[in-house]
Parts: C-alpha cells; structure tokens; sequence
C-alpha cells in the first residue's frame, strides 16, 4: 500500500512536490487560499486583472525547463521580452539590458499553478492548525479544531512562518532557524494605457518602490484594461508594515506618480496588498533546499530555503522529493 502524504500549501512547491511523489504516495494538497497562487496570485475584477505578486520568472536549470516545456507548447507559459527601464528619483532613466529569457504565465500569473494542479485532491480554504502526532501517523486539525485526516507523512511547502508554527520544533531543532522572510507591498493601480510611459517595466532605484510593471501589457493580457502593480524594496516595508495602510497607500501613488510622470488624476483606483512573507533572503549552507526529519516523517520545501525567485520553489521541492523517494 503507498503511504499517505499530506502537503501544506499548494504554490509552485507544493505542487512540484506532488508530481514528483503521485507515483509512490497518496497525495492530499490543503491550501488555505480560496484557490491556487501563493505568490503567484493573480487578484481581479469584473474588468482587470493584476498579478500581484511575482511578475516574470527565469528557467535556469535543466529540469525546470523541462517542466515548462510542455506548458510553453500549450501557451500557458510565454517568454516576454519587455522594453525595460530603470528609474531613480531626478535622474533620467535609461534602458535596462536583460540577458537571459524571461517567462510569464498566461492570461494570469495563476494560470501555471491550475496546470499543474489539475488532477489532484486539493482541499481549498482549509487552514491546517496543528498536528497531532497518534501512535507512527500525524492527525491534521483546522481553525476549527475539527479532524481534517491523518497521514503517514506531512510536508508544509507553506511560506516560512506558517511552516515554523506548524511543525514541531522538538522534531526539527533549530533547522528552520537559519531561513528567513522578508516583507513586500504591493501597489495595484487602474490607470488607462495612453497615460501611462512607453516602457512596460522598470527597476526603481533610491526609493520605496524598487519595481514597476504595467500589467496589462504581459503577454495574454487584455491590453486595453490599463494596470500596474508596483512593488517597494523589503527595508521600507519592513519599516512600515504595521503604518496605517491608507497612508502607506498614499506614499506609495506619490512615489510612483514623481517617478513616472503619471498624473494622479490619471489613476482612476488604488489598492494595497501587504505581504509579510514575500521575499527570501539567501541562504549559505549547501544543505538547504528542504528541511527533512526522516524519523518523525516530517518536512517542509519552498522557495524560502533556496532565496526565493520562482524557480527556487521548483527545485526546493524537486529535490525533497528525490530525498523522499528514497524512503518511503
């Protein structure tokens, strides 16, 4: 009989992590979000659309491409070749070579992970609380207290904090100690494309803000549903994450209008998303792409423990899952 596998968060990780493992487990994915994208979440409404979290992503290693090349036959994934600046308060900006593709999914950033998630038991909008560990099995409990299931494994590919509230620290020691999250907001803007730049992104500079993409001009995108997302650095969030969000809201349009020359009668609306787990710092220890504890049949991937880009998350969970497979 194949062991069962309970995974904690289905981003890019968690489901890497269970296409690596369907053929040797019994796979049950608990998401807490009403659908799938951690990171890669595309927020919208009734006319736009906003990728709100991680914009493009790179290829770099052999197996990641390998898995988007199907994805990219299909139109799911599209390299995007932008015009790309670089901005910085009274300079003139100036264009910014890229020397390696870059990729986004298609029409939404979301788009890759409900590819990748077709075909398992993802239980959406369910918290997994704690974890009770009943004779060599691991009972999951929500917010509610109520039993969800019990597993012969579990894995949290969960953003660092939740996994460290999850798992037990009497089983992993000071493993998850030497990772580390950083903050994030997100300014999403409706703003119509002729008043908007001629460049589809850039790299702020000596500001809060540190990068700009008008959204709508991604490849799949609607073109005329004019939006932008612009993301600060991780030092001025840090700095102002528990500020009165209207006003960090209100900083951040000035900054961006000083830096674009959009005029802010031009801006038609203005959201704000706080993320307090969106960055990762790098992480030194050759050891570090997952956490694994083989004897309480627990451990936890994600792109926290490799430094963070979207490719970190394939490859954290890709070689937890070699190391698994060798146990179960």
């Amino acid at each position: 009989m194949k062991p069962s596998i309970a995974i904690i968060g289905a981003g890019l990780a968690g489901l890497t992590l269970a296409r690596e493992l369907r053929a040797v487990a019994n796979i049950t994915l608990y998401e807490k979000a009403r659908g799938l994208g951690g990171r890669m979440s595309t927020r919208r409404n009734d006319t736009h659309q906003w990728d709100h979290g991680a914009q493009f992503f790179t290829a770099r290693s052999q197996a990641f491409k390998a898995m988007l090349a199907p994805l990219m036959s299909s139109g799911t994934v599209v390299e995007w070749q932008p015009n790309i600046t670089t901005l910085s308060p009274n300079q003139a900006p100036f264009k910014r070579p890229w020397f390696e593709p870059h990729y986004v999914a298609a029409p939404g950033m979301n788009s890759l992970l409900k590819a990748l998630g077709q075909d398992f038991n993802i239980q959406l909008s369910t918290r997994v609380e704690k974890l009770v560990a009943v004779a060599d099995r691991w009972q999951l409990f929500d917010d509610q207290d109520q039993l969800l299931d019990e597993f012969d494994w579990v894995v949290s590919s969960a953003p660092l904090p939740q996994t460290q509230e999850l798992l037990p620290a009497t089983l992993l020691g000071d493993t998850l100690a030497r990772y580390q999250m950083l903050p994030c907001y997100s300014l999403l803007l409706t703003v119509d494309d002729a008043d908007l730049p001629h460049f589809d992104a850039a790299k702020v500079n000596n500001s809060p803000l540190n990068w700009i993409s008008f959204n709508h001009r991604l490849p799949g995108r609607n073109i005329k549903a004019g939006t932008v997302v612009a993301h600060t650095n991780a030092e001025w969030a840090a700095e102002h994450l528990e500020d009165d969000q209207d006003e960090v809201k209100q900083q951040l349009v000035e900054n961006f209008c000083a830096l674009t020359g959009v005029a802010a009668a031009a801006i038609t609306s203005a959201q704000l998303h706080r993320w307090r787990y969106a960055l990762s710092a790098e992480v030194a220890e050759p050891d570090s792409a997952f956490v694994l504890n083989v004897p309480a049949k627990l451990a936890a991937c994600g792109d926290w423990c490799l430094g963070g880009r979207v490719e970190a998350a394939f490859t954290s969970a890709q070689q937890l899952a070699k190391a698994l497979k060798a146990e179960l």
